[in-house]
Parts: C-alpha cells; structure tokens; sequence
C-alpha cells in the first residue's frame, strides 16, 4: 500500500507537460506579467536540458546494442550451425556481460537523473556546464564498456571503467548540491525524495572509487560490489522512508 500511496503522490508531483508550460507562458504575455514570463522561461530551458540527456542516454544505450557480437558472426551466416552459434556465444560471454552491467549502469543514471530533474524549475549556467560534462561520460560509456570486455581483465580495464563511473556520480552530486544551494526546485518539494537520489549518488560513487583497489585484492569478483551497494542502498532508504514521513 505504501508502494502504490507513493506511485500515485510521484504521478501528481509530475512535471506540467510542454504544452502547459506554453499555455502559461502565452498567458503571461498576454498578461504583461514579465516576473511570470521569466519564471516560464526559465522553467522551459530547464525542460528542455532534461530533453536533450534523455536523448542522449537513450543514443549510449543503442550504441552499447550495436558493439554486440553476432554469435557465428555474419559471414557465411547460411553455413553456421546451431552449436558453432552457441559455442561462438559463449566465447562472447564477457561482450554480453560487459553489455548488461552497462545498460543497468546508465539505466542508473537516467534514473537518478530524473528523479532530481523533475523538480527542477530553473538550470543556472553551472548546472549546465555540468550536466553538460555529465553527458559526456553517458556518451563515452560504450567506449569503456568496450575496454572491459576486450581482451584479459586487468586493473587498468577494469580501473578506466570504475573510475569514469565514480567520476560521473560525483559530477551529478556537485549537480544535485547546486540545485538545492540556488533554490532551484519547486515549491512543495519532497526533498526526501529528491536526497534519495542525491544519497544513491554519493553512495554508487564510493562504490566505483572503492571497487578499483578492491580490484587488486579480489580480482572480479570486485564486480559484485557493483550490484550489492545499490541494491543495498535502495533497501536501507526505503526502510527509513516510513520512519522520516512519521516524523513529518
């Protein structure tokens, strides 16, 4: 019940949608209301800045498909059989895996994005810039997806990986810490919700930076880590959810 009460509280708090915020903004000038029309204004550029990074998570996700190997290759495809196409498949097991952590990772991304986002009415200058250098590391994600799955693991595959993940995180917690320092959300904010995804942030950035010397003391199996924190994380926050709205 709490689940679906917190569903239908995130739906209400939405964003307007681009035709609502024309509506105001057309009504604000047909006011004279310059306070107003600036407030819609800057709200639009900060909608559009939400646009464009979906845009351009959604272009690292299909170029992370498009570096997939074709079991059998596609040569000659006529003449592969079915055991060549599974034994082919499984001497690319570490493309596939390679591939599946990075689609949950930017997957991770978007996620947190658009949970602080879309209580954002204005993006200053700096938040720009930043998101700007936020996307940058979305866009070359399949390139270092690639370093980790070609040729033999090793701490400087596996360090580039996890090192330009914690540097992103970190990036977007210099972005949520702006949002709140310039008054940049909206009024009636949860900000429970919105420093969930400012705490998942600092969270999946200890855990990148702390995976490469975990690298070197356990191998792989430091790739785990990549998967416990965040779900441990969503966990504990979901507990202390309850116990902050009681206090409310």
């Amino acid at each position: 019940m709490a689940d679906a009460d917190e569903t239908v509280q995130e739906a209400d708090e939405e964003r307007p949608s681009t035709e609502v915020v024309a509506e105001r903004l057309g009504a604000a000038e047909a006011e004279g209301d310059a306070a107003q029309v600036q407030r819609e204004v800057e709200f639009a550029a900060a909608e559009r800045l939400m646009f464009f990074s979906d845009a351009v998570i959604a272009i690292a996700l299909t170029l992370l498909a498009l570096d997939l190997p074709v079991p059998g290759g596609i040569e000659n495809a006529d003449d592969v059989t079915m055991s060549e196409m599974v034994r082919d498949a499984g001497e690319h097991f570490n493309d596939y895996l390679a591939f599946l952590i990075s689609f949950l990772v930017i997957a991770s991304h978007w996620r947190i994005h658009h949970r602080v986002f879309r209580y954002v009415r204005e993006a200053s200058t700096a938040i720009i810039q930043l998101n700007i250098l936020w996307l940058l590391f979305i866009v070359i994600t399949p390139f270092t997806t690639r370093m980790l799955s070609a040729g033999q693991m090793n701490i400087l595959r596996f360090g580039t990986y996890a090192g330009t993940q914690a540097v992103q995180y970190v990036i977007f917690t210099l972005i949520s810490l702006l949002i709140v320092s310039g008054q940049h959300i909206r009024a009636g904010t949860d900000l429970y919700r919105f420093r969930r995804g400012r705490v998942m942030t600092v969270a999946m950035a200890i855990c990148f930076a702390v995976s490469i010397p975990l690298y070197l003391v356990i191998g792989q199996r430091a790739f785990v880590l990549w998967a416990v924190v965040p779900i441990g994380t969503s966990l504990i926050l979901r507990r202390l959810r309850p116990r902050t709205a009681a206090r409310a």
